[in-house]
């Protein structure tokens, strides 16, 4: 079995996991309040198109859209544009985002547009060949459906989300207002449900992020189809962005939402420190909590791709 059909069977292994465990937590909470879900399904499609609606407005604000006539970002829009002829798809919409943290991203609808956004300081450090094996990235991520994938499977933790720091907050203010022993036994109530529901979610969100680092590698394998030998400058790309992300406070808003929280790295070379991660051995609990693979990791299976075994 080669690395693609075993990244395939992961992917289809996770994604049944993953709906097996939403659905057993939604019949049980449908169950637990008597309500049918006749009336909880249609609840949560006007959310997802909620979500699906406003997304391109809250992940990409701040951006500049950019055309092949741009005096300043028109070769970016070119680059793009000929990632995506090469990967089959319609161009994405391209936009350069103002944010303090190097990373691109793919976002939007299929309303608006697709789109892929790109940060200033990620056009700062990187050069063409890296930059050009970032956007085959997520460029992958539009051709393989990942915005509205990764939306459908984090609907419900995220509606649990919601629900959880909603009654922990009111069950917290209620615990300070109390007045007597009947209030103080609602608060703690709120509270004791509040913190099942958030075990509950993180239980969720264990299943989902595990399917999404394997479609982060599979957006890497995007690149490699694309690029052949070229995707190895992807590899250089992550080194530069976690060394330039040593020192950057991540937008607890929108960055947390398009950037992967750092790795701590010592080193300060970026071609150093791509050779430490080829020999490192990475955990397979080191990025359980991460949504995209440890950056090892992704250096290691971008290597494999191009030369196999032999690195």
């Amino acid at each position: 079995m080669d690395l693609k059909q075993r990244l395939t069977l992961s992917m289809v292994i996770s994604l049944g996991l993953t709906i097996i465990s939403e659905g057993i937590v939604l019949m049980g909470i449908a169950s637990l309040l008597h309500i049918s879900l006749f009336f909880i399904f249609p609840a949560l499609v006007i959310f997802w198109l909620f979500q699906w609606i406003i997304s391109p407005y809250v992940v990409g604000r701040g951006g500049y859209e950019v055309f092949s006539n741009d005096p300043q970002y028109g070769w970016l829009y070119n680059l793009v544009r000929r990632i995506a002829e090469e990967s089959k798809i319609k161009p994405p919409r391209v936009f350069v985002i103002d944010a303090p943290y190097p990373n691109a991203f793919a976002y939007g609808n299929r309303l608006g547009g697709m789109r892929v956004g790109i940060t200033l300081p990620l056009l700062n450090i990187l050069d063409v060949d890296e930059l050009t094996a970032v956007i085959a990235h997520e460029v992958g991520h539009i051709k393989h459906r990942d915005v509205e994938i990764g939306m459908t499977i984090g609907l419900i933790p995220t509606v649990l989300g919601y629900i959880s720091t909603l009654l922990m907050n009111f069950g917290y203010l209620a615990l300070f207002l109390a007045a007597d022993e009947i209030e103080l036994l609602f608060a703690i109530a709120t509270l004791a449900i509040g913190f099942v529901i958030f075990i509950v979610t993180f239980i969720l969100q264990i299943f989902v992020l595990w399917f999404n680092r394997l479609r982060e590698s599979y957006a890497d394998y995007n690149s490699f189809l694309v690029l052949g030998e070229g995707s190895k400058a992807l590899a250089t790309a992550l080194a530069k962005i976690e060394i330039y992300m040593q020192n950057i406070r991540i937008d607890p808003f929108t960055g947390i939402i398009v950037t992967a929280p750092p790795v701590k790295v010592e080193e300060k070379d970026p071609q150093l420190l791509v050779e430490q991660w080829l020999r490192t051995k990475v955990s397979a609990f080191k990025d359980i909590l991460s949504t995209h693979p440890y950056p090892a990791r992704r250096a290691q299976m971008i290597y494999r791709l191009i030369y196999g075994s032999n690195i």
